[in-house]
């Protein structure tokens, strides 16, 4: 069986998921998910990615939102690392 690929939103660079961090969208919120466990639709980003993803507006097309999606959950979580 082939290994899982995933693709960035921001760069669109392809890589094994453990390179890449989960979002999910809860509500309105772009949520970390560092385990791969939250429920719902999910996006993968290279960390280094996010000021890309977020002036191309990568999390709302990824994740299919039609309303703004809030990431501050998700900087405080860059942040921290």
């Amino acid at each position: 069986m082939a290994p899982l690929i995933r693709s960035c939103i921001a760069c669109r660079k392809r890589e094994n998921p453990a390179e890449l961090l989960r979002v999910v969208k809860v509500v309105d919120q772009v949520i970390p998910d560092p385990q791969h466990l939250l429920p719902g639709r999910g996006a993968w980003l290279h960390r280094t990615c996010f000021d890309t993803a977020k002036q191309r507006g990568s999390f709302n097309r990824a994740l299919r939102s039609d309303v703004a999606l809030s990431t501050e959950q998700l900087e405080d979580f860059l942040q921290q690392q």
